[in-house]
């Protein structure tokens, strides 16, 4: 669905940044990991879709 005004233009630009963000922090988590950053003995296992924070 494309924006028709405005108001949804710059809702969909809010939510386009919002992903972004999300990606964002999510490859810094990855790369943080790979490089070994807080890096534990035991790490945690990573199941898609599910949020540790749960």
């Amino acid at each position: 669905m494309r924006p028709r005004s405005n108001g949804e233009l710059s809702d969909a630009l809010n939510q386009a940044r919002a992903a972004w963000a999300n990606c964002a922090a999510e490859v810094d988590m990855v790369a943080a990991c790979q490089a070994g950053v807080g890096a534990s003995t035991a790490a945690p296992a990573i199941v898609p879709g599910v949020s540790a924070h749960e």
